[in-house]
């Protein structure tokens, strides 16, 4: 294999770090060392940034050590292989690491010819194991092939809402789904990118990925349906979505750097009963159309926190002209105006205005719901009454529709490119007035925006061109710096008023950013 994988080192010691790369011939070796680190507090921020396959710090490390720093990897980037090395031949480290799956423990002074060979045993398990994800994919057992045609077909109904309570639960015990024992359950809608050269056998990969990795998850099942890649997830409580999201998210991280494939999972409202899942479904399907917007993990009471409950039509027309009205392109909203078109024309006259009537209603749910001018409905026929009256053709028909339908759709794709700024503009301001609580989290800003840390994080990271934390940490010491310039307040004062509970913290984050120590840098005032 060519494959070069990416290594970040983690040492406090700077001297160390640039020992070991210099001792290591890591191109030789199938890595590329992407960054360093000097604490476990900076390789979190450049993780989430460079995506390293293998990360290899110290234990002993202030601000966060290299233990802590492995059991967050484990939590939130659980495909990242953790080498750790360290001065102390101490069992309970090596107990602990063990616990934590890390891969190597490694005894300082770190030798060329033990590392040379661990690195050996890293890329060939890396190696063997994206040849594994690739190869699965493919190979089929014709035993099971048909068990599964008929548990697909079963888990198509039940996302659809075609299939009774009873039946449910008779055909999941049949099918032993894990997810069946499960108190709460959510619908995932996977979709592949475009321009794959091998779209079918790309679809497959990804498939045995996240069936791969979510084994970790007590209940979950994927299946395919002519719309595509779907999962249904299991969860105890409510409150797990915030990890189903980190793993979704590296899920999507190791799709691009093994199989070459971009992903974009949309994700449902989590429903307490197992025959209502077809509106987490639904909603999964509307929230993977934001993709282009909201970065890989989209969940939909994120993109439409305001959402109401979602009436639910037995037409599936009147479902199809919803989604074509909200996400639609040309060529869907034209082939769904079509089908109403055709759909009157073979239902005869006596029809017209109750068939209308349907139309109607679910066109202006959504114009309410997006705020937008109810005139774009009505156009030329001035009022409800008026289109009652007049469109009483097919021609007629297909004129208005379509003409209402291109417009609409127009209008909430152009309101929702604003939606992002509004939201990045209220963090500022809410930063702005909290940065000197020393609490102030990810969780409790996403808290206040009604909002997940995944979606925001997109967010922000979109607009802004940096990391939530990176860009907290700019208000800080921006704040510090004048309270220097402009105060004769104690380094810990000053400290503490701008968020950090640990002063040498501060002051070690304080030289980072200006090169000097707070003290000096007072010095030069004036």
């Amino acid at each position: 294999m060519n494959e070069m994988y990416k290594i970040l080192l983690v040492d406090d010691e700077e001297e160390i770090r640039t020992s070991i790369i210099k001792k290591i011939d890591w191109d030789k070796n199938g890595f590329t060392v992407i960054g360093d680190a000097e604490n476990g507090k900076d390789a979190l921020e450049k993780i989430e940034q460079l995506e390293p396959d293998v990360v290899l710090t110290d234990i002993r490390m202030p601000y966060m050590d290299g233990l802590e720093l492995a059991a967050e990897l484990r939590r939130t980037h659980p495909s990242v292989k953790v080498v750790i090395f360290s001065g102390y031949d101490d069992f309970e480290y090596a107990k602990q690491a063990i616990q934590l799956n890390i891969i190597e423990y490694i005894l300082k002074p770190v030798n060329a010819r033990e590392l040379t060979d661990i690195l050996g045993k890293i890329k060939t398990n890396l190696d063997e194991e994206i040849e594994r994800l690739r190869g699965e994919a493919v190979q089929q057992d014709n035993v099971k092939k048909n068990l599964l045609i008929l548990r697909e077909n079963f888990l198509s109904k039940l996302v659809k809402g075609k299939i009774e309570r009873k039946q449910i639960e008779h055909e999941m015990k049949e099918y032993e789904l894990s997810f069946q024992g499960s108190r709460c359950w959510i619908a995932l809608k996977i979709n592949l990118d475009d321009g794959v050269s091998d779209k079918d056998g790309n679809l497959l990969a990804v498939q045995n990925l996240l069936d791969s990795r979510m084994q970790a998850w007590d209940g979950y099942v994927s299946f395919h349906r002519p719309s595509g890649l779907c999962a249904i997830v299991g969860m105890e409580a409510e409150t797990e979505i915030t990890h189903l999201m980190a793993f979704l998210n590296d899920i999507c991280r190791e799709s691009r750097r093994i199989l070459y494939q971009p992903l974009t999972i949309g994700m449902g409202c989590v429903v307490h009963q197992i025959e209502k899942i077809a509106q987490s479904y639904s909603g999964a399907r509307e929230a993977v159309a934001y993709g282009g917007i909201a970065g890989d993990i989209i969940y939909i009471n994120d993109v439409e926190p305001r959402q109401k409950p979602i009436l639910w039509l037995d037409d599936k027309m009147e479902a199809d002209l919803n989604y074509a009205l909200r996400f639609g392109d040309e060529d869907t909203i034209l082939s769904c105006v079509e089908n109403i078109v055709q759909l009157m024309e073979t239902s005869g006259s006596c029809n017209v205005q109750p068939y209308l009537i349907s139309i109607l209603h679910v066109i202006l749910q959504v114009v309410q719901k997006h705020e937008l001018d109810e005139q774009l409905v009505f156009g030329k026929y001035a009022d409800y009454y008026g289109v009652l009256s007049e469109v009483d053709t097919t021609e007629r028909l297909f004129q208005w529709l379509s003409g209402i339908c291109y417009s609409i759709s127009a209008c909430i794709a152009n309101a929702r490119k604003g939606t992002t700024k509004t939201i990045v503009q209220e963090a500022k301001r809410y930063i702005e007035e909290n940065y000197q609580n020393s609490d102030l989290s990810l969780e409790i800003l996403c808290a206040h925006l009604h909002m997940s840390t995944a979606y925001f994080s997109t967010v922000f990271k979109k607009e802004e061109g940096e990391s939530y934390i990176s860009y907290l940490t700019g208000v800080r010491m921006k704040k510090a710096a004048e309270l220097l310039k402009t105060t004769d307040e104690k380094t810990y004062v000053i400290a503490a008023k701008v968020g950090y509970d640990e002063p040498n913290y501060f002051s070690y984050v304080f030289k980072k950013r200006y090169g000097v120590s707070p003290n000096k840098f007072r010095g030069k005032r004036g």
